[in-house]
């Protein structure tokens, strides 16, 4: 009995698992919100704290070069 409820057990959480990644979305950044990243990071350096508001939430983080080499906002790793 208790090897049937861990064979269950470990097979359903592996499903589970495969569903949440198959429904994972992929993240996007509006040009809207690029562009307020990169006036965030106006008259700053590499590596400068930076702050910037977008859609009423206040973001923290530093100034790295994007893929344009511009300087853009970028959150810290969680």
């Amino acid at each position: 009995m208790k090897n049937i409820m861990l064979k269950t057990i470990a097979v359903s959480a592996l499903l589970l698992g495969g569903m949440t990644l198959a429904n994972a979305e992929e993240a996007t950044v509006s040009k809207a919100e690029t562009n307020a990243q990169v006036k965030a990071c106006a008259k700053k350096k590499q590596g400068d704290w930076a702050t910037y508001g977008y859609k009423g939430v206040t973001f923290n983080g530093t100034c790295q070069p994007n893929e344009n080499g511009k300087l853009q906002f970028k959150a810290p790793a969680p």
